[in-house]
């Protein structure tokens, strides 16, 4: 299960989540804001049940973006995989970081989405073993 969620596209990670969970999935950005001149972060939760599966943290540098996707992005509405997706960008994904922590029922990771080389978002996630029903999903991680 955490192996699908892990090797999900850029901006099917909802999709993905909510198929493995066979639930209604909701994605709320919980905060956003400046952190200094050009540089945002934002905070994200998705949930299922009502209960938080992943919480990601996204940093990006408003200056890297086409205004298209910066001023979806300060609506807050939206995901930013789904975001890309409406405006037809492809990103890819590379991985900075992966650490399962077993003992406390949750793996993590950083990794970097991209757009033609550029580096457009840094997003470091916890995602919840507890909440996707099983802390036994200790599969090979993809690559």
């Amino acid at each position: 299960m955490l192996n699908k969620i892990l090797a999900a596209p850029v901006g099917q990670v909802v999709n993905v989540l909510g198929k493995v969970l066979d639930s209604n999935i909701q994605l709320q950005v919980v905060e956003q804001s400046a952190v200094a001149p050009h540089h945002f972060e934002r905070k994200v939760t998705i949930s299922s049940n009502q209960l938080p599966v992943i919480k990601a943290q996204v940093k990006f540098d408003s200056r890297q973006l086409p205004k298209v996707i910066l001023d979806e992005l300060l609506k807050k509405k939206q995901g930013i995989g789904s975001i890309l997706i409406q405006n037809n960008i492809s990103a890819t994904r590379k991985i900075l970081s992966l650490d399962k922590e077993y003992g406390q029922n949750k793996t993590t990771r950083e990794y970097q989405i991209s757009v033609d080389g550029t580096v457009w978002f840094i997003i470091s996630e916890e995602i919840r073993l507890d909440s996707l029903g099983s802390s036994d999903n200790r599969g090979t991680t993809p690559r």
